[in-house]
């Protein structure tokens, strides 16, 4: 057995991939690692009591979640992406993990990438579990809270609280049931460009801006306007403005 990391990205590397190269991550991590380190002061890990962990696909509604979050002021943020570690995809989303990182290195929020195995014996629950503890020893602090950016689905919602609280944090759902209109107002306010990703449905296209003129032709097709029923998906591109004006506040 190695006494230190060999750099290599191995499976089953018991180091936590310590001496494998920042450029080299994207593509070599076979275990949970730090993709994207802080260097926003108001959200910095390293600066805060302790840390609140967002579940993040790089979607609509998980940017919309940070923005929430960061509206209420300082304190230690981290994004969590799970993605295939063949593909390197992350799921549903149908993005690279690549663009997860290239989101949180321009908002300046640390990124936590969890790599998964298809057929692994490692349950989801314990593989999420092993990546906070990671976390905690990267920075020292305890997690206070995972923090998910679920609308409306019951069954999403019930699962997480079942499942996910066996790991003993609390659990956040600060856009539950939050009207739909508020959240297109601050989707809006935020300025950035937000595009589908991946759709099910026939009269939504792959690359197709989700704007209101979309969102209006979603209404008159009765077809939920946050796709939560998995009728589409899609990408914050949230360089297309300033990390401040994107993580500005929520509208009230």
């Amino acid at each position: 057995k190695r006494g230190k990391c060999c750099g290599s990205g191995c499976r089953h590397c018991p180091y936590n991939h310590a001496n494998v190269r920042e450029e080299q991550k994207l593509v070599r991590i076979q275990q949970p690692a730090i993709l994207a380190r802080g260097t926003n002061p108001k959200f910095a890990p390293d600066a805060a009591p302790d840390l609140r962990v967002v579940f993040f696909s790089g979607g609509k509604d998980s940017f919309l979640t940070v923005r929430t979050l960061a509206s209420a002021g300082p304190m230690g943020l981290v994004l969590l992406t799970t993605f295939d570690a063949p593909s390197r995809v992350i799921a549903h989303q149908d993005i690279s993990i690549e663009i997860a990182q290239r989101q949180a290195k321009h908002l300046g929020l640390t990124l936590l990438g969890v790599p998964m195995h298809r057929g692994s014996s490692e349950s989801y629950i314990s593989r999420i579990g092993r990546a906070l503890d990671l976390l905690q020893t990267e920075f020292g602090k305890k997690v206070k809270s995972l923090v998910f950016g679920d609308l409306h689905l019951d069954h999403i919602r019930s699962w997480r609280e079942t499942e996910l609280s066996k790991l003993g944090f609390q659990l956040e759902f600060p856009l539950w049931h939050m009207d739909y209109h508020r959240l297109e107002e601050d989707l809006t306010a935020s300025g950035i460009h937000v595009v589908v990703s991946s759709s099910t449905i026939e009269h939504v296209k792959i690359g197709e801006v989700y704007d209101q003129s979309l969102r209006d032709k979603l209404r008159q097709m009765k077809v939920d306007v946050f796709g939560e029923g998995g009728e589409f998906h899609t990408v914050a591109e949230v360089w297309s403005v300033d990390p401040e004006r994107a993580l500005g506040g929520a509208v009230r």
